[in-house]
């Protein structure tokens, strides 16, 4: 990936999304939340912090960089990138604040009306990004572009059954859609969006990272046979069309989850790379964390309660967050070396990627964070609340980690002070264009 393709803004979603998971996980440590009860305001807005805030900023942020690489075209309208972070922080606090209305905080009111227009206009300018490359002749031929397009529809289903409950609570409208639409908010959001959006990307990532040829293949349309089917079900459903129940449309998903499994697996064997990166082996955790959620959404759909529960934490933490952090180490690391280290090539000694982390660390960082999360997921099997609470403090140990990892990443703490340069880029913003020099320590031992 050239040094050209990359979105200058990429680290500063990944540090905003990173923001919102220690405030997601504060909340929760304060006293948010607890098994059997999310209906609060502090708990409604825990859950959108790290749903919305952490994955959703982190995923939007991945497609502003990725969606060129997927596709070998550029992004439309770069510029639109910066404006497009802000309303999405913007809006994200706002319906996290505007929660408040449902502990009688009627000044949060206007907040909680404002957030669904802040967030889809966050939304419109990603989508006018990234559509056009994906929307191209040569790219729709792809079986994973075509899967974040499917993506790209349940985010809107998310939307707007987000928006279509924001009325209903703050009382100025009656749709009926509450309570009995949450499970479809639900399913448009952690089966739709977030992971349809993480199979597309990482049939690309995981490729690249295992060295594995990706010719595609059936297996793939008939998982994105199943996924249009499910969102088609989901979407019919949303507009009250009489058609087969939620919970077969739902189990459809589960199913489109195990053939990924079963292709991501051929992809493994494939592999040229003989002994797989510290991101590939924890991203096999959290595939795991994914065959464990849709072996639970039968349970959830059948009997709700403890089962539900367990199995959105599971997706949440272990399956979509594991995977996020395992690559987020990774990716932050490949930039950083391109943004340092590409343009020096040839004129003086440069470091390998792995080189710039420190592999011990990350994966203490990722050992502690799988393990928080089946805590998490047990004890809301068993109605366990101080399980939960000790599960939320080992992921808030484990995302402190691996924040400083990233940090000691940007600040390049793991070379050789031979190695490091004198001019370093921002922890998170984009260099300046022009003379980006940042004087680190070692400035005595800079190379010729």
């Amino acid at each position: 990936m050239p040094s050209a393709q990359l979105a200058p803004w990429t680290l500063a979603w990944f540090g905003a999304a990173m923001l919102c998971l220690l405030a997601a996980l504060g909340l929760g440590l304060g006293g948010a939340v607890a098994p059997g009860d999310w209906a609060r305001g502090g708990g409604l807005a825990a859950v959108h912090l790290f749903a919305l805030g952490w994955l959703g900023l982190m995923m939007l942020g991945a497609l502003v960089q990725f969606v060129p690489v997927l596709t070998a075209q550029p992004l439309a309208r770069p510029g639109l990138a910066l404006p497009a972070l802000l309303l999405a922080v913007a809006g994200t606090l706002a319906l996290a604040s505007g929660f408040g209305v449902l502990e009688g905080q009627t000044r949060a009111q206007d907040l909680f009306l404002l957030a669904p227009v802040l967030l889809g206009l966050a939304i419109a300018l990603v989508l006018a990004m990234i559509l056009p490359p994906l929307w191209a002749r040569t790219s729709l031929r792809l079986a994973e572009v075509r899967m974040v397009l499917l993506a790209l529809l349940a985010l809107a289903g998310l939307w707007a059954s987000g928006s279509a409950m924001v009325l209903e609570l703050s009382g100025l409208a009656s749709l009926g859609f509450l309570p009995e639409g949450l499970p479809l908010h639900i399913l448009f959001g952690l089966g739709g969006f977030l992971s349809l959006a993480a199979f597309g990307v990482s049939y690309k990532l995981f490729a690249m990272f295992l060295l594995a040829p990706d010719q595609g293949g059936r297996l793939r349309q008939v998982i994105l046979l199943l996924a249009g089917l499910a969102l088609a079900g989901l979407g019919a459903e949303a507009v009250g069309l009489a058609l087969p129940p939620l919970a077969l449309w739902a189990l459809v998903l589960p199913l489109a989850a195990g053939l990924y499994l079963a292709e991501v697996a051929r992809l493994w064997r494939r592999r040229r790379r003989p002994q797989a990166e510290g991101n590939m082996r924890w991203s096999r955790g959290a595939l795991a964390y994914l065959a464990l959620a849709a072996s639970l959404a039968l349970p959830a759909l059948s009997q709700g309660g403890p089962w539900a529960e367990a199995a959105i934490f599971a997706t949440l933490t272990g399956w979509l967050s594991l995977l996020t952090l395992a690559q987020m180490i990774k990716i932050i690391s490949f930039l950083t070396w391109i943004q340092v280290f590409a343009p020096r090539i040839g004129r003086a000694p440069v470091p390998l990627v792995q080189d710039l982390s420190d592999p011990a660390a990350t994966a203490r960082g990722l050992a502690l964070w799988a393990f928080g999360a089946g805590l998490g997921t047990v004890s809301l099997l068993l109605a366990w609340p101080p399980g939960l609470r000790l599960a939320l403090l080992v992921l808030g140990l484990a995302a402190l980690a691996l924040l400083a990892e990233a940090v000691a990443i940007r600040r390049l703490s793991h070379l050789p002070a031979a190695l490091r340069p004198a001019v370093l880029p921002p922890l998170i913003l984009p260099a300046p264009p022009c003379d980006t020099e940042i004087r680190h320590d070692h400035t005595d031992n800079r190379p010729a």
